[in-house]
């Protein structure tokens, strides 16, 4: 009997016992706090974040990145939903296009049938929908924006799928139903972008199944949907995500290196273990803004022992968050820190030097498996995905977290290891023979920023 069956066994007694998972001044919202012994920290607050603290994260993460803004109450207004014209605008920000849209001449032509409206009410976001038209972020048949109209989940998906230039990837998806039970209304237009959304990660369904393609998006669910697009855009810019342990970080005015943009800035170099061992050393800005679960640190708060994620482009840290902090505290709530450094610390042990894994087994017998894995700031998310004769459990958060990590650790996947290595660890923890493997596809990203990609195909046997 193959691991398959078992995990099959696994996941439907995990489902029987745990059930489904229910489981501009004032408009900056931004301050600064300290505290005797404590480190100095930047928060963004607004008035009503408690109406989405589920997404408090990537609200503060797009504020802090000048993305998405509160308003002149001080409110973010979390539930209202987001206008067409609101996310063109941050997803022309977010792809760091702003500057190019602000240039735009307002004599810029528009050949849209409500370009009239557009210039009468919207004559502020004319350069963003220029670049953004320049950029290819719309669908060739769109012949009006329609810039007051509230974004649906397939528009906004479709949209920010052509903003990391994945229009080829949708093209050749096209054919594929996507798994939703109401996968039939879906615009047969958009069926590939919804696909690759969901590969990328910046989409998913919900807990019955579906994907609500008509559901307006609201302000939260579009921060968080940006969050999910920005480590996309991030990695096809040439960044790598390496995490681990500060070893040494310092701060000289003599340390100089060009920014993102080109600009040169006196900054300092942090010295990191990754959670596999290697000794990684990065230019860093003292500015920069560290994201420590909902607030900010700067940089130069950091301290050795600290536990960080960073985004690395050409040797420079171009992002960065904190998932476990040594030392003086960030002020604020002490137990919520503890918690949060509680949950952080057990997710990153159990990380095993993996950012992300995602493996896909075809196998004899009409037998499929799909696992994934993903580690980021010191939270983890889990699936497991199992098919056996047409019949199909799917698993996620607690119900895949324990079996997931331990599948990694009997996996012992390390980024010295080649892939004929990987490929025979992979198929000795689920108990299945090379032979009969007829797809194959592994993607694992470590913590020292390598990525390995597997893809075997082998033709299926006849079951005669």
């Amino acid at each position: 009997m193959s691991k398959i069956n078992k995990v099959l066994s696994y996941l439907l007694f995990g489902l029987l016992l745990l059930g489904s998972p229910a489981n501009q001044a004032l408009a900056d919202g931004i301050s600064d706090d300290s505290s005797q012994g404590g480190r100095f920290q930047i928060t963004i607050d607004f008035n009503d974040a408690k109406e989405a603290e589920w997404a408090l994260e990537s609200i503060n993460k797009m504020k802090s990145k000048k993305v998405m803004q509160g308003y002149e109450d001080g409110n973010f207004r979390p539930n209202q939903p987001v206008t067409r014209v609101e996310a063109i605008v941050t997803a022309v920000r977010l792809m760091g296009m702003e500057e190019e849209a602000k240039a735009k001449s307002a004599q810029t032509k528009l050949f849209f049938k409500d370009a009239n409206l557009i210039e009468q009410q919207y004559g502020w976001a004319k350069g963003y929908i220029a670049v953004a038209l320049e950029n290819g972020l719309f669908d060739a048949s769109e012949d009006a924006i329609q810039p007051d109209k509230p974004a649906s989940r397939v528009w906004v998906a479709s949209l920010l799928v052509r903003a990391l230039g994945l229009q080829s990837e949708a093209m050749k998806q096209m054919t594929t139903i996507p798994d939703f039970q109401d996968a039939d209304q879906i615009p047969a237009g958009a069926v590939g972008y919804i696909n690759v959304a969901v590969e990328e990660g910046i989409v998913s369904g919900y807990p019955d199944h579906t994907f609500k393609p008509n559901k307006h998006v609201t302000r939260a669910e579009m921060a968080a949907l940006l969050e999910r697009t920005n480590d996309g855009l991030l990695e096809r810019s040439g960044a790598i995500t390496v995490s681990g342990i500060i070893t040494d970080i310092d701060f000289d005015s003599s340390n100089v290196t060009e920014d993102v943009y080109g600009n040169g800035a006196a900054g300092g170099t942090i010295t990191i273990k990754t959670f596999n061992e290697d000794s990684l050393k990065f230019f860093l800005s003292p500015d920069l803004l560290v994201q420590y679960h909902s607030r900010f640190i700067r940089a130069d708060q950091l301290v050795k022992d600290d536990q960080v994620t960073l985004a690395v482009k050409g040797n420079t840290v171009v992002e960065a968050a904190l998932a476990e902090m040594t030392q003086a505290p960030v002020p604020g709530n002490k137990e919520e820190q503890e918690e949060d450094n509680e949950e952080a610390k057990e997710d990153w042990n159990s990380a095993l030097g993996i950012h992300e894994l995602e493996i896909k087994i075809k196998a004899g017998d009409k037998q499929e498996l799909k696992l994934e894995y993903k580690s980021k700031n010191g939270k983890t998310e889990s699936e497991m995905e199992t098919k056996s004769d047409g019949h199909k459990v799917k698993a996620e958060g607690q119900e895949a977290k324990a079996f997931v990590e331990k599948m990694l650790e009997e996996m012992a996947l390390t980024p010295v290891m080649s892939k004929e290595e990987i490929v025979k660890q992979v198929l000795s923890s689920f108990q299945i023979g090379q032979d009969k493997v007829v797809e194959l596809e592994i993607e694992i990203k470590f913590s020292n920023g390598k990525k390995v990609e597997i893809e075997i195909e082998n033709e299926e046997e006849d079951d005669d």
